[in-house]
């Protein structure tokens, strides 16, 4: 906040600032023992953060956000959230929940024009991947990977680094990423030009190297991606990845942090937005089963260490913006919009949560989108 000079600010904007501060530790730490759902909702034309108790599902506005969220980071800790725009900008807005106050960085400074994915690597630093031009690149070549201070809003490069959609487990120092590289024409004469997606592993150590997990091939013409998001476990022993492609077929791998070799695959169609259990040993995600052509919506939950794979009774025809495991994993919340919704949009969602036990119960929480649960107390 700047501090305008010259004026002093009265006892009752004093105690009004702190009142407010305040009442930001008491809404998350009331609801600390049943781990609240942080979302974010849109109302009259703006985006707020929302606290909402799974229990008493009672919600409670913390913030006025100044943009449109198309993801939520949670910080090792549950000290910060990071949220990533999405209006194309060189920004991270970092909100602080202990103090209720958002912090805006730029990368701008280090030729950044667009932040496009980010991943915490410890509780006060981000990897954040960017690139040096404006609008939308389905393959990112020239995107470059750099630190941010959470804190401070100091940024680096991360070395020499390339690359995009970076994934962290910070208790394990690891970190994974994809990078493109141009591959040259498909056939000689040919105008189209072919793509090499890469994925790459990196022990956060001093003097450590990239090792390569993955390598796939491809033409530059149907968005076709092999490694789309990739997600690390909780206890880096796994990822999950999905594909895309010029129709709707996705597919997830469950892979092997070490090697990248998949240790399941699952045929959807849609799908993409995934989430590993606090113990690291399950996974959610979601899709609609080809069988039913695309009408109806699954949640699937893989279990890593039994290698079982489940999925939920079927839903409505709708897109599932986002997925939240509790602290405790004995809830799984999740977020929905309607595909046909004029907006589809994360923050025009519906908050849902279930048992991911049985995968049922599922219990209706009103307005809220990209749900993250806070640790509990």
């Amino acid at each position: 906040m700047r501090r305008l000079v010259g004026l002093r600010p009265g006892r009752a904007a004093l105690g009004a600032a702190l009142f407010a501060v305040l009442a930001v530790v008491v809404v998350l730490a009331a609801a600390g023992a049943a781990g609240s759902i942080v979302v974010v909702r849109r109302s009259g034309g703006r985006d707020s953060l929302w606290s909402v108790d799974p229990v008493s599902k009672s919600p409670t506005e913390l913030v006025a956000l100044p943009f449109r969220p198309a993801r939520v980071e949670l910080s090792p800790g549950g000290l910060r959230l990071a949220f990533l725009s999405m209006t194309a900008v060189p920004k991270v807005v970092v909100y602080d929940t202990h103090t209720g106050v958002l912090h805006t960085w730029s990368l701008a400074a280090r030729g950044v024009k667009v932040v496009d994915s980010l991943a915490w690597t410890s509780s006060t630093t981000l990897v954040v991947a960017g690139k040096p031009t404006h609008g939308f690149a389905f393959y990112p070549f020239a995107d470059r990977l750099y630190l941010l201070n959470a804190v401070t809003g100091a940024s680096r490069r991360f070395g020499t680094l390339a690359g995009t959609e970076p994934t962290a487990t910070p208790s394990k120092a690891l970190l994974v990423y994809v990078r493109f590289i141009d591959g040259g024409r498909v056939a000689k004469g040919s105008p189209v030009r072919s793509v090499i997606e890469r994925l790459y592993r990196l022990k956060l150590a001093a003097g450590a190297k990239p090792h390569l997990i993955g390598s796939a091939k491809y033409p530059n013409a149907y968005d076709i991606r092999r490694f789309y998001e990739p997600r690390l476990s909780r206890d880096g022993a796994y990822l999950i990845t999905s594909t895309t492609g010029s129709d709707p077929t996705v597919r997830y791998a469950i892979r092997a942090s070490l090697t990248g070799k998949a240790v399941r695959t699952v045929g959807t169609m849609v799908g993409h937005t995934t989430a590993w259990s606090r113990l690291g040993d399950q996974v959610a995600f979601w899709g609609m089963p080809p069988a039913d052509e695309g009408s109806t919506t699954v949640l699937y939950v893989y279990h890593t260490a039994v290698k079982s794979l489940r999925h939920s009774s079927k839903l409505s025809n709708v897109a599932v913006t986002g997925l939240g495991w509790s602290s405790d994993d004995a809830l799984l919340a999740y977020s929905l919009v309607s595909t046909g919704s004029a907006d589809f949009a994360p923050d025009m969602s519906e908050l849902w949560t279930l048992d991911p036990a049985s995968l049922a119960a599922q219990t209706d929480l009103g307005a809220g989108g990209l749900p993250v649960f806070m640790p509990s107390k």
